[in-house]
C-alpha cells in the first residue's frame, strides 16, 4: 500500500547556526508541495570545545530552532545527533539511530539542498540512502538541478525518482555565516533584520551574546 504524503517525515539536517527565515521557508514548502507532512529539524552535533566566537553550542541551536518552530505541529527537533554522539555523523547513521531508538518516530524522506543533491552520491552509503528515503530537495540559486548531471552517477530510474522529489519555486538565498558576521559586528542587537532571523530567534542571540567578538562576550560567559 503506498505511503500517504501526509504520514511522511522529512529529516531536516545542518548546523542551523542560527536558524533562520530561509530555513523555515523550505520547511513550510516541503509540507505545503505535498512532499511529507512532517518535517523533523537534526541540528549536527558539534563538541562544546569545538565551538568558537563564530559558532553557538549545540544547546543553543537547539534552543533557536525551538523558537524557529514554536507552535507548528508540522515541525519537531530532534537531538538525536547529541544522543548518538558521533564526530563526523553521517546522515545514514543518524538515521540508523533514530529508527533503532524510536523516540522520534519512523523518517521516510530526506530534504536537501539542490547543491547536495548534485553531491548525493558521495555521501556514506548513498545508495542505501535514496533506496530508504525519498529525496526531497529544495531548489538554490546557480545551483539548477539538471538530469544530465544526475545521469552521470546514477541510473536513470533513480534519476526520475530523485526528480520528482524536487520542491517547484524558488527560494531566497539567506547565509548563516554572513548572519553570524554581521552580528559580530552590529553594535545594536535590537536591530537584527527582522527579514532573516525571526523575532524569538534575534531576542534569544542577544540574551546569550551570541556571534559576539570576544572581548564583547566576556558579560555572557
Amino acid at each position: 500500500m503506498p505511503v500517504s504524503p501526509h504520514t511522511v517525515t522529512a529529516f531536516f539536517g545542518g548546523s542551523f547556526d542560527p536558524p533562520h527565515l530561509g530555513h523555515l521557508k523550505v520547511a513550510e514548502a516541503a509540507v505545503s508541495s505535498g512532499f511529507c507532512g512532517r518535517v523533523l529539524w537534526v541540528p549536527a552535533f558539534s563538541p562544546p570545545h569545538k565551538t568558537g566566537r563564530e559558532r553557538a553550542p549545540f544547546a543553543d541551536r537547539c534552543a533557536m530552532v525551538e523558537l524557529l518552530i514554536a507552535g507548528d505541529p508540522r515541525f519537531r527537533l530532534s537531538e538525536a545527533e547529541a544522543r548518538l554522539g558521533e564526530v563526523p555523523s553521517y546522515t545514514v547513521d543518524v538515521l540508523d539511530f533514530i529508527a533503532a531508538e524510536g523516540r522520534d518516530g519512523p523518517v521516510d524522506a530526506l530534504l536537501i539542498g539542490a547543491d547536495s543533491l548534485l553531491e548525493l552520491h558521495t555521501w556514506w552509503r548513498a545508495a542505501e540512502l535514496v533506496e530508504r528515503c525519498r529525496i526531497i530537495t529544495y531548489p538554490r540559486a546557480g545551483r539548477p538541478v539538471e538530469r544530465a548531471a544526475l545521469l552521470a552517477h546514477w541510473p536513470a530510474g533513480t534519476v526520475d525518482r530523485l526528480l520528482s522529489g524536487v520542491i517547484p519555486g524558488n527560494f531566497f538565498e539567506i547565509s548563516s555565516t554572513e548572519i553570524r558576521k554581521s552580528m559580530a559586528k552590529s553594535p545594536n542587537w535590537s536591530d537584527i533584520n527582522s527579514g532573516v532571523i525571526s523575532p524569538g530567534v534575534a531576542e534569544y542571540i542577544a540574551l546569550r551574546g551570541l556571534y559576539r567578538e570576544p572581548e564583547q562576550r566576556k558579560d555572557f560567559l
